[in-house]
């Protein structure tokens, strides 16, 4: 028995392209590729025949339209762009791989970028004016190499109180490269000053 599927016609296939879209922003060309049984080339040629922007694009549209901005981190702290952030919810960022984050041989990026990468946006979902990782479980399930985009999704599994517990997968087109547990306390001036998180900017008059 062939279980190969029968390919779309150009019409059917754009159709299930627009489909997709409608049903998730965030779907990639190389998943929709998988998914119809054609070419990355050939998606990238039906997306621009629908007028439908690359993958970044939509990020970038869907992200002018939330009000949310991180707040236990500036913006410039989170490892990669930050597509998304829903505070206390979820979140999305994009990081575009380069030869400083790898290895001198082989290509293969450094696991404390991804490290910080996944740890940064977990701290950016955290709707608190100070935040702070107080535990890891990670797992390095798969390399990513130069030149790669990997794009990393947060969601808060849990909300205690002043403890957030923040789940992060990285995942780059061939596969999920990183799966992350943090425990994120969240915090506000007062409790951050105590714990000596906040410096005291001195008047100069003390000797």
């Amino acid at each position: 028995m062939n279980s190969r599927k029968t390919p779309l016609s150009a019409a059917g296939r754009q159709d299930q392209i627009v489909r997709e879209v409608e049903k998730s922003s965030y779907v990639l060309d190389h998943e929709l590729a998988e998914l119809l049984n054609v070419s990355i080339h050939t998606i990238r040629a039906d997306r621009k025949a629908l007028g439908i922007p690359d993958v970044r694009k939509r990020y970038r549209e869907i992200a002018e339209t939330l009000a949310a901005k991180p707040k236990g981190v500036a913006e410039s702290e989170v490892i990669g762009e930050l597509l998304e952030v829903e505070l206390d919810i979820e979140g999305i960022s994009l990081l575009e791989t380069t030869v400083d984050m790898a290895f001198p041989k082989g290509g293969i990026i450094r696991g404390h970028t991804l490290f910080a990468q996944a740890n940064s946006l977990a701290a950016a979902i955290v709707n608190a004016e100070y935040t702070l990782t107080a535990q890891a479980t990670v797992q390095f399930t798969a390399s990513a190499w130069v030149g790669e985009k990997i794009l990393g999704k947060a969601r808060v599994l849990k909300k205690n109180h002043w403890k957030k517990e923040v789940e992060v997968i990285l995942k780059t087109p061939r596969s999920v490269v990183f799966k992350g547990h943090f425990l994120v306390y969240s915090l506000n001036e007062r409790v951050a000053r105590r714990l000596g998180l906040v410096r005291t900017e001195s008047n100069g008059d003390n000797p």
